[in-house]
């Protein structure tokens, strides 16, 4: 590999299209994953078919280790270009004002109706969404209905963006990006990116054990160590291109990496080893079953980026379009998707084509309803994605 380029080179850039391209990519996985959710057979989601679909759980199960992590990821890429050209004030009004504020209202208005609706799916409760909706309040979500379902993306996301901070300015100064090209220098070795996925293995192996995933801000504390790595490797990427450069050798490797081990979840969800009979928390069998679960959510992570960097590094109108309205589209597809399910399990149709008008019928109504929102004047203009795109440097290629 060679060295990292100097500041001469660092200052030519191009545009990111790729992760414009990757975010959409995945937002639209993401919609897929949920509509699937519905015909899971190892899950009980909002909204549940009386048949299932293995082949829809294992989309499911292939997705879960690296979907939202590398969202996360590029919202860490983001986040360097972000503080490029804003003050710590700044930075934080925009993000209050680009994930707070919508979390707020998403939790008032588009989370009750997907609680209201599972309540009477479930037969546990009988009456108008009028009278249903004072008792939203009552209680934390699975037991009570208090809930932001889909939205804990954002409340992450907001947390991470503020203690990451004072750690991504350090970085940014001259000291701390040298100690970024030392650390970025240490994945050059063939497949040493792959060493990257170290503190994952041992966040997840550590924590799950004790918290298990629940979304919950203030105790998800093993989805935190995977998602809030995710994220601090996103700027470290964008602030080191020479990190780059050892993704654009190494990512298919890790992709086959990342793909034997979805290999592996798939025979085991299909032979019912998972999710129902996990190893006891610790054993060996236990550690081995995160450490695969963790590698494989890097090596997908990093094949992902390099197959983007590799082939969706260009513009075209599928991405100029998710760019302006991806965001929106994530915030309102989910309780369509909900409403639009509520109906269709009730048909008699196989499951099959339930799934699919499910997909479709949801699909057009978030579009829709996703285009009526860039449309009004009151939304506010940080929660729509600018048309300027970050920039990265130009021998990242």
């Amino acid at each position: 590999m060679t060295s990292p380029p100097g500041p001469e080179r660092e200052r030519n850039t191009r545009r990111l299209d790729y992760v414009d391209a990757l975010r959409v990519g995945v937002i639209g996985l993401v919609f897929v994953v949920h509509v699937c959710e519905i015909f899971n057979p190892w899950d009980q989601w909002h909204i549940t078919n009386a048949d299932t679909s293995r082949v829809a759980g294992e989309i499911v199960v292939i997705a879960a280790p690296w979907i939202m992590p590398l969202i996360m990821l590029l919202a860490g890429i983001n986040a360097w270009f972000s503080l490029q050209h804003r003050t710590n004030a700044d930075y934080v009004r925009e993000r209050v004002l680009r994930l707070l504020l919508p979390l707020a209202a998403g939790v008032l208005l588009l989370v009750p109706p997907q609680v209201y609706l599972e309540r009477l799916a479930r037969g546990q409760f009988h009456g108008s969404y009028i009278d249903f909706y004072p008792h939203f309040f009552d209680g934390i979500y699975p037991q009570g209905n208090l809930s932001w379902h889909h939205l804990w993306f954002l409340a992450h996301l907001f947390a991470y963006s503020l203690l990451a901070l004072p750690l991504f300015r350090y970085w940014q100064r001259t000291g701390g990006r040298k100690t970024m090209h030392i650390a970025a220098r240490l994945c050059g070795a063939p497949g040493g990116i792959l060493w990257l996925s170290i503190p994952l293995i041992v966040e997840r192996s550590t924590l799950w054990g004790f918290f298990p995933e629940r979304h919950m801000l203030t105790a998800d504390w093993s989805n935190h160590a995977l998602l809030f790595v995710a994220y601090v490797y996103g700027f470290v990427l964008a602030g080191s291109p020479w990190l780059a450069g050892v993704i654009d050798s190494q990512w298919r490797r890790a992709f086959l990496v990342g793909a034997l081990g979805s290999i592996a979840l798939v025979v085991g969800t299909w032979r019912g080893a998972i999710p129902n009979r996990l190893p006891p928390p610790y054993s060996i069998s236990y550690l081995a079953f995160w450490t695969m679960y963790a590698v494989c959510a890097w090596g997908w992570m990093v094949g992902m980026l390099g197959l983007g960097r590799r082939w969706l590094d260009r513009e075209g109108p599928v991405v100029a379009y998710g760019r302006r309205v991806g965001y929106i589209l994530y915030i309102v597809h989910q309780p369509i998707i909900v409403a639009v399910a509520f109906i269709v399990v009730r048909w008699s149709y196989a499951v099959p084509a339930k799934l699919s008008m499910i997909f479709v019928f949801s699909l057009v109504l978030s579009v829709g309803a996703t285009e009526v929102l860039c449309r009004l004047p009151m939304l506010p203009e940080l929660v729509r994605r600018r048309r300027r795109r970050p920039r990265l440097i130009a021998n990242l290629r």
